[in-house]
């Protein structure tokens, strides 16, 4: 048998044992769809590596029950269960795709604790079950210096003390000094967001955690207004990044509508299969440069049906994208023109970032 499929077993029989009525041979068996002398077998190895299970006969019956050492949960710096242990540790490069915890050093040293009940044998078959699930960490924001900050806004959401940061705005390139109440921290596409009442703007801002150089928790208390609902805050956002709510309609190419419609791509989207193959999407959100960046990665399997002024603003970007490609003896870019990561942040009037040929509502134009 494969050393994979055993591997997998291990795991589920960690799972069954954990139970509070613990664990027979002959319940594993019918679990899993295997023979009992397998089940025995795997209980026996994970004994063995020094997982604390064992045999417990003491009814007096011929078959035992396996449980999991009463002592090991008196020995954890939480009540958690066996199973619940493993899925700490396996979740640990989840929790760190980046190899930088989003959680801090608090969330490490947790887990340090646990790794420390555990033999290095048990550690090792938990490598072994972690190996079969991966996180890509390319694309993750690298938070570095950051995490400095990190406890600092903890705390503040913690006690609802205001914060004073100072904040690099991408935008406009520069730095401000900032007076913020932290609402909330939101982790979103493998970066770090904090939702906080700005009181330089006057208003909600949401402020990237990579881009906060410093944080300090001053000596004021605020209140989370009551009618403060982060869901519907960032409802018409395709990410994190607000603006003006519209009407957004795109046709997709049969190649690509497979893909399209295997996912949820956002709360309001709805599908309607077209008599070729392709897929049209309907979806009510913020026409900004997070929504053109997606709608660039299908190409010409794109094509913008509505609002007409992405659908333009796509095709302009196609022609600068041209231009570029032709170079200057070719073809030239206009000089105000702003760069993908400038444009479109504010809502519908931004400049647009796909590459796609002339969409039929521009041909229309």
């Amino acid at each position: 048998m494969p050393r994979g499929n055993q591997v997998i077993r291990q795991w589920r029989l960690l799972q069954l044992v954990s139970r509070p009525a613990g664990l027979t041979i002959a319940d594993a068996a019918r679990e899993l769809d295997c023979s009992g002398r397998t089940v025995w077998r795997d209980l026996a190895d994970l004994q063995t590596a020094g997982f604390p299970i064992y045999d417990d006969r003491s009814n007096g019956s011929r078959e035992g029950v396996w449980r999991v050492e009463a002592s090991f949960q008196s020995r954890l710096p939480l009540p958690i269960a066996l199973d619940e242990v493993v899925a700490l540790l396996l979740s640990e490069r989840l929790l760190s795709p980046a190899g930088l915890s989003p959680l801090g050093s608090a969330i490490g040293s947790l887990i340090a604790k646990v790794r420390a009940l555990l033999t290095p044998r048990a550690l090792d078959l938990i490598d072994q079950m972690g190996a079969r699930v991966g996180v890509r960490a390319l694309g993750a924001k690298l938070h570095g210096d950051a995490m400095e900050w990190l406890p600092a806004v903890q705390r503040a959401l913690h006690d609802s003390r205001a914060l004073r940061i100072r904040y690099f705005s991408m935008s406009r390139a520069a730095e401000t000094d900032r007076r913020v109440d932290p609402y909330r921290l939101e982790w979103f596409n493998g970066g770090l967001y904090l939702i906080a009442y700005c009181h330089l703007r006057q208003a909600v801002r949401v402020f990237a955690v990579e881009r906060i150089r410093s944080a300090e928790t001053i000596d004021e208390t605020f209140t989370v207004p009551a009618d403060f609902d982060v869901a519907a805050y960032l409802a018409s956002a395709w990410g994190m990044i607000r603006g003006e709510r519209v009407r957004v309609r795109v046709r997709f190419s049969a190649a690509v509508a497979p893909y399209v419609r295997e996912r949820l791509w956002h709360p309001t989207q709805a599908l309607c299969d077209a008599r070729d193959g392709g897929l049209e999407l309907t979806l009510d959100v913020a026409d900004t440069v997070e929504v053109r960046r997606w709608l660039l990665g299908f190409g010409g399997d794109a094509e913008v049906v509505e609002p007409l002024a992405l659908s333009d603003a796509i095709l302009r970007e196609a022609e600068r994208i041209v231009a570029r490609r032709r170079g200057p003896a070719r073809g030239r870019i206009d000089s105000d023109r702003k760069p993908l990561a400038a444009a479109g942040t504010r809502g519908s009037r931004g400049a647009a970032v796909t590459s796609r040929p002339r969409s039929r509502a521009a041909r229309r134009s």
